[in-house]
């Protein structure tokens, strides 16, 4: 047939359905560590809840062949809320050790932001990216925004706009703290020859003279 119904596995190449038994949960299993390998050749399910996963609830799939691989499906204790999934690896030798597990990410499961909230990033444009703000001393909500509450704990923005960054020095300024011009703006006139700079001789030196020939020799 050229469909699958409810008890087909997989189509091959062939375009012909194999049937497949439902795969059954084996119950806890627990987690491998080490250079141990999966016993069961080929595809079984088991459920994780406590026993050694990077997750407390959820199921596992072990895929065990000439090596061995395993996918984590997490649910969370709480109702509605999503839970990580996980994956690891482990090579076809007998002295092999698992992989570490890799967290997948998802849109309800984001990376980590690899730049932390409130802190100032050079952009070169005057439309900011979705997610950011420009610094231009504006209040903001600190229960709508606790992470970046805690760079400004006074719940403003610093106003940047003409201003540098600058490290703190070990000493004598704090985090934050606005450092102004030492040079102020002035005008004024000077004249330098009214000014006695002094004066310095030189001694003389006699560098003497020494003659050449017509052919170029000292004479």
């Amino acid at each position: 047939r050229s469909t699958i119904d409810k008890a087909a596995g997989a189509l091959p190449a062939g375009g012909t359905a194999v049937a497949a038994n439902r795969l059954a949960s084996r119950g806890a299993l627990p987690a491998l560590t080490g250079t141990t390998r999966g016993s069961d050749g080929g595809l079984i399910m088991g459920e994780v809840y406590n026993n050694g996963y990077p997750t407390q609830y959820g199921n596992i799939l072990r895929l065990t062949g000439t090596g061995d691989g395993e996918i984590l499906i997490g649910w969370s204790g709480t109702n509605g809320a999503p839970a990580p999934a996980y994956i690891r690896s482990h090579r076809d030798t007998a002295d092999a050790e698992w992989s570490e597990w890799a967290m997948l990410y998802t849109t309800l499961n984001p990376p980590p932001d690899s730049h932390p909230v409130g802190a100032a990033i050079a952009w070169p444009s005057d439309a900011t990216p979705a997610g950011y703000a420009l610094m231009q001393g504006q209040s903001f909500d600190k229960s709508a925004y606790p992470l970046l509450a805690i760079a400004y704990p006074s719940g403003v923005i610093p106003d940047m706009r003409g201003w540098t960054i600058k490290g703190k020095p070990i000493s004598g300024r704090a985090v934050l703290s606005q450092e102004m011009d030492g040079n102020k703006s002035h005008s004024h006139t000077a004249r330098a020859q009214d000014t006695d700079l002094g004066t310095k001789s030189t001694s003389s030196f006699d560098y003497g003279t020494k003659s050449t020939n017509t052919t170029g020799n000292h004479t």
